[in-house]
């Protein structure tokens, strides 16, 4: 099948371009990975080295010209880091969503123990009233769980003194039988708030701490003046429409901030990508690009998004379809067609271009196609209509060799040139271009030919 040819060539520069596109997305999420984990307080050193050394080992394949492997790899790593990232932060967000609720349960047990113990403020400490007071307030502390269990003790023995003279007590103690004491944790659970509150506070708290540890503290600012606004509100039936639509407010509002922060990480990626691309055409984009937040509207981060992506795939088909004029045009220079300096311009700005070889003259080789695609078009040809036609069929078998020769010589450059179709040898005529072939010395002038 050595007639006309319909041909795909990938060369050997896109796919390490396509490479060194894998490796610089793999490092913003290790530097988004490692910032983000370390913030959180979810990162260890063994941790960061083990990725950092997976990190260098998958660069290092780019080195060692193992390609495809790269190619796989990347990937798997760059989702590995973004499902390890999502799991930290679950365990961030639920550390401080307990704390929050012990927090909660500390104040409430506070106030309770509180405004028992005043009853008769006399027979307490009044430095122990004064801290369980800071406590009800809101006051964090270390010794809070020290201080309520002195308060508890103060308030059992104020119970007893209160209920029995010292005659009952001594013959209480006589009558009595093992029944375990009431403990704090009894106490405390005896005067637990109703399941149901429960219930919406562990969202409300979860909703919060998300906001606040991934959007920052302004954000759940609101929310929490709404939380404290409900649960002053004493009238119950009042109080649970307020915590229900707080509950739905807030599940909204993460849901979409965290739709908002997708999207901004991969606008700050893809811009990231853009920046390294030469031409200040691009300038207006990236400064766009670099003053979105999550408070931007998502129709205006999606539409930078859908510009950076046009842009890289505009720059990497243009990359890629010179590469692949270039590798061709090599190719054919080695094996003795004349390749003149600026062929690969004229080739992208015609469609096609013509080389001519001194060994067979009156005949060349028609190359053509935009190369955007892959697909090129590949064929002898007559140089002048004024021939001996019975060589044509010659010349395509020669061709035949060369073409095989050119499939060699570009895969061991890492290269490949696949036939998708062919004619075979004399199945249409030959093609002829009228081309007037100019001196010898007008072609040495001319000439460079290239060798690699």
């Amino acid at each position: 099948m050595s007639g006309p040819k319909v041909v795909r060539i990938v060369t050997r520069e896109e796919i390490i371009a396509i490479c060194e596109g894998h490796l610089q997305r793999l490092e913003r999420a290790v530097e988004r990975w490692q910032t983000q984990a370390t913030r959180l307080g979810e990162l260890g050193e063994q941790g960061r080295s083990a990725t950092l050394e997976r990190h260098a080992r998958l660069r290092a394949l780019l080195a060692e010209d193992r390609l495809a492997e790269l190619q796989k790899a990347v990937p798997v790593e760059i989702e590995h880091l973004r499902r390890d990232l999502e799991d930290r932060e679950e365990r961030a967000i639920i550390r401080a969503a307990e704390r929050r609720q012990r927090d909660r349960r500390v104040q409430e047990n506070a106030e309770t123990l509180l405004n028992a113990l005043q009853a008769e403020p006399e027979s307490v400490d009044q430095a122990l009233l004064e801290s369980l007071s800071r406590l009800a307030s809101g006051a964090n502390r270390e010794d809070a769980e020290r201080l309520l269990a002195e308060g508890f003790t103060h308030l059992t023995k104020t119970t007893e003194k209160a209920a029995l003279s010292d005659t009952q007590r001594a013959l209480a103690e006589q009558l009595k039988v093992d029944e375990p004491e009431v403990s704090l944790r009894d106490w405390i659970a005896a005067r637990e708030p109703d399941a149901t509150r429960d219930v919406r506070l562990l969202r409300i708290d979860r909703h919060i701490v998300e906001l606040q540890l991934l959007q920052g503290a302004e954000r759940a600012a609101p929310f929490l003046l709404a939380l404290e606004r409900a649960e002053t509100q004493t009238d119950t039936k009042r109080r649970n429409l307020l915590l229900d639509s707080l509950v739905l407010d807030l599940a909204a509002t993460t849901r979409n901030l965290r739709h908002q922060r997708e999207c901004l990480e991969q606008l700050q990626d893809l811009a990231s990508e853009v920046e390294t691309y030469t031409g200040i055409e691009h300038a207006t984009l990236l400064g766009h690009s670099g003053a979105c937040t999550t408070d931007t509207e998502l129709s205006i981060t999606t539409g930078l998004i859908e510009q950076c992506k046009t842009i890289i795939a505009s720059h990497l088909q243009d990359q890629a379809a010179l590469a692949r004029r270039e590798a061709v045009l090599d190719g054919l220079a080695s094996l003795g067609y004349e390749v003149r300096e600026g062929m690969a311009t004229a080739w992208a700005e015609d469609g096609k271009v013509v080389l001519r070889k001194t060994a067979t003259p009156g005949y060349g080789v028609e190359v053509g196609g935009r190369a955007d695609n892959g697909r090129l078009q590949v064929r002898a040809i007559a140089l002048s209509s004024d021939r001996d036609k019975a060589r044509d069929r010659d010349i395509e078998t020669i061709w035949c060799g060369e073409f095989q020769r050119l499939q060699a010589l570009l895969k061991e450059k890492g290269s490949e040139l696949l036939i998708e179709r062919a004619l075979s040898v004399g199945e249409v005529p030959l093609k002829e271009t009228n081309i007037s072939e100019p001196g010898v010395e007008t072609i040495a002038a001319q000439q460079k030919t290239f060798h690699k």
